[in-house]
């Protein structure tokens, strides 16, 4: 069962992807909606081969889609590819750079496609991240990559920020330095940034809104805070069996002191729950394992 429960539907969608499909041999995305509202971080979860490169890459018009419509900031990109490209920033999983160049002859070479280009903002940041300008490419370590690479995305003060695995292999260091980046560049609230990570560490701490995409479909697309609060783990009592037959429990399974099992509607659950039972709160991390379970279940 999909869920597409937001806090945002008052908010403009800076981002809209509707009915995305795209068939493969061995893979298939099938009918994909995303809405990211303007001021917000979508983290974008699932497993290696879910979807997630391939639903950013059709936004990035870098993939044909078979079926489906992708709005930003309400233009499409046979509207005006070159405007629409210029509200985009996007980090691929695997930045592609010329390694023999330098860090100034990348910058050169990316700003002339960009008319709103910051040079303000680029000395800043590769001041903060110590990034030398005549440092060659291929000298440079995988951390420093990723935020060089962030910095460009940036440079041109776009609307809607793509990351695809941005702090995939990276250190938990760096890790945090590039989503205090992402932190920085949502300060006007007139900016999103759709997150693609396996990493839910990274995306419980930063993202407004949660999409789980599974085996190339849509499981949820919810609030964070309004999704961490449905869902509990119930613990129940040896004494207390009746409980399983309540409505709102499923998947349980039995322990040595009695069983496990969750609820999606802890709210209701409690109140009319009746019985020896504990509840616990779930991480990001469960929850998404969870989710995953039950679809392939």
């Amino acid at each position: 069962m999909i869920d597409t429960q937001t806090n945002s539907s008052e908010q403009m969608s800076l981002l809209d992807v509707n009915g995305l499909c795209k068939t493969y041999p061995d893979f298939t995305l099938k009918d994909v909606n995303i809405q990211l509202p303007k001021g917000l971080i979508m983290g974008f979860m699932g497993r290696n081969g879910a979807g997630k490169s391939t639903t950013i890459q059709s936004i990035m018009d870098l993939i044909k889609p078979d079926a489906g419509e992708i709005k930003i900031l309400g233009m499409t990109m046979t509207d005006d590819e070159v405007m629409v490209k210029n509200q985009i920033g996007y980090v691929a999983d695997s930045p592609i750079l010329n390694k023999d160049w330098t860090v100034q002859d990348t910058l050169t070479f990316t700003r002339k496609f960009y008319s709103n280009w910051d040079i303000n903002f680029v000395d800043t940041y590769l001041n903060r991240f110590e990034i030398a300008a005549n440092k060659k490419i291929k000298n440079l370590s995988k951390g420093m990559i990723i935020k060089f690479s962030l910095i460009l995305a940036m440079a041109h003060k776009p609307k809607l920020l793509l990351l695809d695995e941005p702090t995939s292999g990276l250190d938990p260091i760096i890790r945090e330095e590039v989503l205090d980046l992402l932190l920085d560049f949502l300060q006007d609230d007139e900016r999103s940034i759709l997150f693609s990570s396996h990493i839910t560490t990274d995306i419980e701490k930063i993202a407004d809104i949660v999409t789980f995409i599974h085996d190339g479909e849509i499981l949820l697309s919810e609030n964070k805070e309004q999704l961490l609060d449905r869902y509990r783990r119930i613990i129940i009592k040896a004494n207390a069996l009746d409980i399983l037959n309540h409505p709102l429990l499923f998947n349980c399974k039995e322990t040595i002191d009695g069983y496990i099992g969750y609820t999606d509607d802890f709210a209701t659950f409690k109140e009319k729950a009746i019985g020896n039972w504990e509840a616990e709160r779930l991480s990001l991390e469960e929850l998404f394992v969870l989710k995953t379970k039950q679809t392939v279940e």
